[in-house]
């Protein structure tokens, strides 16, 4: 591997999806870093988000945007699914020839990391190549055995990963990862606005949900555990934010047939701000998945005093789980949500007493760009890995 000059900018194939709000953040937070970013878009956007956009026209001379695979990603990814990445691989090596990139650095497993490893080993081996994984990557995809299969190959690749949590650097040791075990990184970038002093949870009247449903999202089974418990929710309004078709079909029903009083918002419907607002206003955040990252959300919610009540598949560090163990529930215990939350309403002083040593956690946890910036650049300079 040629090692440039210090004063040389970084080049860094940065492989993510383009219409993720988590991927634009991370390259927002990594803004500060002497580097050049090659943004390659990994699965199938239909847009990209608005935050890449603005780096692209005001930061040229860092950031770039692969044009080509843009145009193309979603018809190249209905192709590639059988394929495995085999045809974003040629988008890739061919990027590779062209240039000499320090580092390639891909986000999430499947679509970001499997198309490398149907790339020469020579070609990938005049880079430095460093892994963000985000929350199914490993977690969900090792009970399949063909996934395992391509996962264990991928890491054999990879030279570092920074992991959210402990389990999914344990999980890489477990598949034969032998690289580096880095600083612990959000897959979704710093906080996205300024700490506050949060409200006393008694002056709060609302329950936010995280709307996802689909594949890993288990918000039906949310709405359904409140339905039962609806008769002591008769003063609270409960958001769901981001919320997916087929948990807004069950919100509509529940809107007729139930007392719960339900307010839906569409993904991308709310601002940062408006978000801030809302978990300011909550004394409960509630979300249920059957796979997880550390969840950018669940941040945001303790930083803003909100208690949460987080399924336990998720990425969860274990000085936040031991604050509150009875906040982050197993999956067979999913139906058991509206008991937890009558229980926890019946002593507001302990509420209050958990929000607050919550939200410490939170702020103690906050890193800045800055900070941010320098763990990344130490990763892409460093001769140890």
């Amino acid at each position: 591997m040629i090692t440039p000059s210090r004063s040389r900018p970084k080049l860094v194939l940065a492989i993510g999806m383009v219409d993720s709000v988590h991927f634009a953040r991370w390259l927002n937070s990594a803004n500060g870093v002497n580097a050049k970013f090659t943004i390659f878009p990994s699965g199938p956007n239909r847009r990209v988000h608005p935050l890449i956009r603005s780096l692209i026209s005001t930061a040229p001379q860092r950031f770039t945007l692969s044009k080509v695979m843009t145009a193309v990603s979603l018809p190249v990814w209905l192709i590639d699914r059988p394929l495995a990445g085999a045809l974003r691989a040629v988008f890739l090596r061919s990027l590779l020839q062209l240039r000499r990139y320090d580092v390639v650095h891909f986000h999430e497993m499947q679509s970001g990391g499997y198309p490398l490893s149907r790339i020469p080993a020579i070609t990938l081996s005049r880079s430095r190549v460093l892994y963000t994984p985000y929350g199914s990557d490993l977690f969900w995809f090792q009970n399949d055995s063909k996934h395992l299969s391509m996962i264990r190959k991928t890491l054999a690749l990879v030279d570092g990963i920074f992991p959210e949590c402990e389990r999914d650097g344990q999980l890489a040791r477990k598949f034969g990862f032998e690289g580096k075990i880095l600083k612990t990184l959000p897959a979704s970038g710093t906080f996205p606005f300024e700490a506050v002093e949060p409200l006393a949870v008694a002056n709060r009247y609302k329950i936010t949900v995280k709307g996802y449903g689909g594949t890993w999202g288990r918000a039906i089974e949310a709405l359904r555990a409140l339905e039962k418990i609806q008769h002591g929710l008769v003063d609270y309004e409960i958001h769901l934010t981001s919320v997916t078709k087929d948990v807004a079909e069950e919100v509509s029903r529940l809107q007729i047939n139930s007392k719960l009083n339900l307010v839906a918002h569409s993904k991308f419907s709310l601002t940062s701000e408006e978000i801030k607002t809302l978990l300011l206003e909550s004394k409960y955040y509630i979300a249920l998945s059957a796979s997880d990252g550390f969840p950018a959300s669940l941040f945001e919610a303790l930083m803003c005093g909100s208690i949460p009540i987080q399924s336990d598949t998720a990425c969860i560090p274990g000085s936040l789980v031991e604050i509150s163990p009875e906040s982050f529930i197993a999956t067979a215990n999913w139906s058991r949500l509206g008991e937890l939350l009558l229980n926890l309403e019946t002593d507001p002083k302990r509420l209050q007493v958990l929000s607050t040593k919550l939200s410490r956690w939170a702020t103690d946890q906050t890193i800045g760009n800055k900070d941010f910036s320098k763990i990344l650049s130490n990763a892409y300079c460093s001769s140890s890995l």
